[in-house]
């Protein structure tokens, strides 16, 4: 025992190591700091996604910083503030632009200090033509599945190929505008009746704001019983009945055009089907099942909403061959993407945030032409080539060329900054388009897009931002090829506000979208009744503080210019042949523009060219006609329907629902902004445009 007693301080010594080591990793396990990126790790290139978080904190309470940031790259950086009191867990979500890059990197700060952070964040980053479909299913193998395509590259699948997103209904997003990547959500009634209120509501938002929910109807109470599945979905349901499936899915899935299908399965048309009838306010009938619409389908708002009577997680259709052709239709899926070995991809396609650049960059700049650049390059190297070696010949002074070379160089210098002073010196300026969406329910809802350039005549960062109940920001997207244009922008999120830091060059223009939701302030209502074929009836009251200038319906696969002017607070009914408008469209196929918008476009994106070119006047039915960046074709490029000229983000497109038949009111009014400005700085040179966006439900008369 004696001999012992030295060794005590020494284990002593080790054991206080130890427990100095494991404090050390239980003070690393106090934060608990997970990511989930985008759709089940899926977005869409050129379109928002969700980034949730979720932190656990079991130590002091602390004010931390989150920090999202791509690995290479400075644009963006995404920041929140979130208050990590002891034994707390927080989740939120940021709504974030998807650029180019597959990879990302997050920390958690307490002050300087980093307390938790991943640094090899992956995101599969697909082609922005690339159809994405998220599920919200009962069971965890229930759901939509598509069928795969033919293309022969695995990369090419990888990037192209229609897929679905299996999504976790704890981290749905609840705020709509991260659900912009999404075009189709399937989501089954047994679920959606655990939707906490701030996932049904983005949920709705997202709906009226033009996605397309395929809801599945477990049990008909699962709908009539949540008020707000009521509310979007309107419909009645009749009892649930057993029949023989028989022929009426597979006839409707053959209308399709898929020329690839399956044989038909007899073994699922001899199953039993249980299903209860679907009726839409205002909707049709999409299957017809003894004699019983078990399916029907309903423009909502600005979006659609497709019903099945019965929950196609369980047998027989869970086992038919065919449902990944079905699941194909019903998310509308082309056939096109099935029937080739390589996906028709558009290289130089554009985005139209170009298109509304166009019309709001500063009109103080003008570009060199080419000519005179040419001219000026000449007139450079004849002076120091030729003229220097004669003159300095003539006066035999050829040793001079050591001073009058670097002489030449500085006069031409001077001269070329004063060109360019001339050409785009001028005011600080600031232009704004606000694309207002307004979004039927029991109370409605703006959803706005503000696009804001900045014209700086120094190198300098600038300010914006709102308060909003949810909102993001984004530089402007330039395509595949061109990412996201710009410098750094930072952005701060707070609650109900967003700040955001754009650095803008010297004599340039910078154009950045904020998108934002906000309560309707009873601004503009309207109400349209159709007379015959052709015939509506428009009664509009304007409570804006500005006059309406301009309006347009969309209506029967017309655009229909009205004529006419609304003061503020006035009321007015008009009369409307859609037939006789000069702008009327006979179908949503195409719309004429696009070869004028993409080459203005691309002229805007030269340093040295026409200047008036690369202009676009910001008058209504331009602006009317960048809603449909999907039909915008150009030339003789007519390659299908994979390809598109123009894309757009967010729901901003409205060609779809142009194609469902779908009527907007179109409003435009000058000088005013339904928001207060998104740049916080002065400045004395701009104006603000507002294009609001109604949709309309209309009604007969007797």
């Amino acid at each position: 025992m004696r001999a012992a007693t030295p060794q005590l301080p020494r284990r002593l010594a080790k054991l206080g190591l130890a427990c100095l080591l494991a404090g050390g990793g239980l003070a690393n396990g106090e934060i608990q700091f997970d990511i989930f990126m985008g759709f089940a790790g899926k977005a869409r290139q050129g379109d928002w996604f969700p980034v949730t978080f979720e932190i656990h904190n079991d130590g002091p309470t602390f004010d931390g910083q989150v920090e999202l940031r791509s690995r290479f790259g400075s644009n963006p950086v995404y920041r929140y503030d979130v208050e990590l009191a002891t034994n707390t867990r927080k989740r939120f979500t940021l709504p974030v632009f998807g650029d180019v890059n597959s990879n990302w990197t997050a920390r958690l700060r307490n002050g300087r200090k980093t307390v938790a952070k991943h640094d090899e964040l992956k995101l599969d980053s697909m082609d922005a033509q690339t159809v994405l479909v998220g599920t919200l299913s009962g069971q965890q193998a229930g759901g939509p599945v598509l069928p795969k395509t033919r293309f022969k590259r695995r990369w090419e699948n990888e990037r192209f190929a229609p897929v679905v997103a299996q999504l976790q209904a704890d981290i749905f997003p609840d705020d709509p505008i991260a659900l912009g990547g999404l075009r189709t959500l399937y989501l089954n009634s047994a679920r959606a009746i655990h939707l906490r209120p701030e996932q049904a509501a983005a949920l709705t938002t997202w709906v009226l704001g033009g996605g397309h929910l395929m809801l599945a109807v477990d049990q008909p109470g699962d709908v009539t019983g949540t008020p707000w599945l009521t509310g979007l979905v309107r419909g009645q349901f009749g009892p649930v009945q057993n029949s023989a499936v028989g022929q009426a899915l597979g006839q409707w899935l053959d209308e399709a055009g898929y020329s690839n299908v399956g044989l038909p399965d007899d073994a699922f048309a001899a199953g039993q089907l249980a299903a209860a009838a679907v009726r839409l306010a205002n909707g049709k009938a999409l299957i017809v099942h003894d004699d019983r619409p078990v399916a029907a389908k309903a423009n909502r708002g600005l979006g659609q909403v497709s019903v099945l009577g019965f929950n196609p997680e369980r047998e027989p259709f869970k086992s038919w061959r065919n449902r990944a052709w079905f699941w194909a239709r019903l998310a509308k899926v082309s056939p096109a993407w099935y029937e080739t070995e390589a996906p028709a991809q558009q290289y130089g396609w554009l985005h139209i945030d170009g298109v509304y650049g166009a019309m709001l960059d500063s009109r103080q700049v003008s570009k060199l032409p080419v000519i005179w650049l040419l001219l000026l390059l000449g007139a450079y190297l004849v002076i120091i080539g030729p003229v220097d070696r004669i003159w300095l010949k003539r006066i035999n002074k050829q040793m001079l060329t050591w001073l009058t070379f670097p002489a030449y160089v500085a006069i031409f210098s001077l001269l070329i900054y004063f060109i360019g002073y001339k050409l785009r010196a001028g005011q600080l300026e600031l232009n704004e388009l606000h694309i207002v969406d307004v979004l039927p329910g029991q109370q409605e809802v703006l959803r706005g897009r503000s696009y804001a350039s900045i014209y700086s005549p120094i190198n300098d960062d600038y300010r914006l931002g709102g308060s909003f109940a949810q909102s993001a920001i984004r530089s402007e997207y330039g395509g595949a090829s061109r990412g996201n244009v710009g410098d750094s922008l930072r952005i701060q999120h707070n609650i109900r506000r967003l700040e955001a830091l754009a650095e803008v060059p010297i004599w340039t223009s910078r154009l950045l979208c904020s998108e934002w939701i906000a309560t309707d302030n009873d601004g503009v209502t309207a109400t349209l009744t159709k007379n015959g074929s052709t015939g509506y009836e428009l009664a509009l009251r304007n409570g804006l503080d500005k006059a309406i200038t301009g309006a347009a319906l969309l209506s029967d696969g017309r655009i229909t210019e009205l004529e006419f002017q609304s003061p503020p607070g006035s009321t007015r009914t008009l009369r409307i042949q859609t037939a006789a408008s000069p702008h009327a469209e006979s179908e949503f196929e195409r719309i004429s523009g696009g070869g004028r918008f993409e080459g203005a476009v691309k002229t805007r994106n030269q340093a040295f060219g026409d200047t008036e070119s690369g202009r676009i006047d910001p008058i209504l039915m331009n602006i009317i006609t960048c809603s449909f960046p999907a039909l915008l074709r150009t030339g003789e490029n007519q390659e299908g329907p994979l390809v598109a000229n123009f894309s757009s983000s967010g729901g901003l497109d409205l060609s779809s629902h142009a194609e469902r038949g779908g009527v907007v009111l179109f409003l435009l009014a000058e000088d005013h902004a339904p928001i207060p400005s998104t740049g916080l700085f002065e400045t004395k040179l701009g104006r603000a445009r507002t294009l609001y966006r109604i949709p309309l439900e209309t009604t007969k008369t007797d």
